[in-house]
């Protein structure tokens, strides 16, 4: 797989890649969520590709147009080429932005059946209108990789969305603040990176979360309270959520490896996925559980699981996945409709 994708790489820079684009990897390239939001609770997070991720990124669109790099595309495995690109709901709300249609967000809805769903803003006349080539255009792209699995719904989100309250923009400037403190004191104690903070207006609540090799808690806690006050923000009851650093880091590592597998299993047909969740409660190992539609009496059953074994651990032994999950061990459960489980485990 090396081998494919360092030709890959190669016919990329030979044929597509410029300065230009090169400067604008190099700076990050930053994408919004893919839900528009009014609000600013809940900033828009940055995606940043490094430079070959982006490439590759590009790449798999270039392939359904390009049969020379689609020859080469082949080679590489399904849910690698799914890792190595952007999310199909990102490319999706890129695409919507570059044709000018006006949308509020992209999502997807798993049951009762699987469905992609683009709510736009404008009128019913307008919505009308373009709703067949937005259909279409939405269509192409999740067909692009594959992903078959999917309807996909067009419709108005007029309505949807509303303005914030004066009391909601209150809470809102006041939730700001009390986030840039807390992560100004996170900082001093060398959390640089940006955590998750609640914080609840009724009861007067911030909860944060911190490792368990964390020995000044209380310190930390003393000080974001002192901070509060000072700027006359209100005493409020500070939470902090304790966990274990070893298996947030082995859930950190593990994060798109689980995302790749749910993205590339729902949205192709062939592997009848409809639910996929994981646990990282064991010591030992990950555990990732797969539940299908399909019944252990069926004629198609062990095909469907064998096309999901094959698939997954394809994925989960490549080099590129070997260096993330390192020696992780790994449980992979496949449950039937009818309850029958199959059972891949690392070692």
């Amino acid at each position: 797989m090396k081998n494919d994708l360092k030709e890959v790489k190669e016919y990329y820079n030979e044929m597509y890649f410029n300065e230009e684009i090169a400067n604008q990897i190099k700076e990050g390239v930053h994408q919004q969520i893919h839900r528009k939001r009014r609000s600013s609770i809940g900033k828009k997070f940055v995606y940043v590709c490094s430079a070959f991720v982006a490439a590759f990124a590009l790449f798999i669109g270039i392939a359904f147009l390009s049969p020379a790099v689609a020859k080469v595309a082949a080679k590489v495995p399904f849910l690698n080429m799914i890792f190595e690109s952007k999310p199909i709901s990102e490319v999706i709300a890129e695409t919507l932005t570059e044709k000018g249609y006006p949308f509020d967000g992209v999502g997807t809805q798993y049951t009762p059946k699987k469905v992609f769903s683009v709510g736009l803003r404008g009128s019913k006349e307008y919505i009308d209108r373009v709703r067949p080539d937005v259909k279409k255009l939405v269509k192409d792209l999740l067909l692009a990789r594959d992903f078959d699995a999917y309807e996909v719904k067009v419709y108005s989100s007029e309505g949807r969305v509303t303005e914030l309250t004066p009391e909601e923009m209150k809470a809102d400037k006041k939730f700001e603040k009390v986030v840039g403190i807390v992560n100004g004191v996170l900082k001093k104690y060398g959390y640089t990176e940006g955590m998750p903070i609640g914080f609840q207006v009724v009861n007067q609540t911030v909860d944060f979360s911190l490792p368990n090799t964390e020995s000044k808690i209380d310190e930390i806690k003393q000080q974001i309270q002192s901070q509060l006050d000072a700027k006359n923000l209100g005493s409020f009851t500070l939470k902090v959520n304790v966990y274990n650093a070893e298996k947030k880091e082995r859930e950190r590592r593990w994060s798109p490896i689980i995302s790749t597998i749910a993205e590339g299993t729902f949205g192709a047909k062939k592997y009848k996925v409809t639910e996929v969740g994981y646990t990282n409660k064991s010591a030992e190992y990950m555990t990732i559980m797969l539940k299908t539609s399909v019944s252990s009496s069926d004629s198609d059953y062990q095909e469907v699981v064998d096309d999901i074994k094959d698939t997954i651990l394809e994925f989960l032994t490549s080099k590129k996945t070997r260096e993330i999950i390192k020696d992780d061990a790994y449980k992979v459960i496949i449950t039937s409709k009818d309850k029958k489980e199959t059972v891949i485990t690392s070692k």
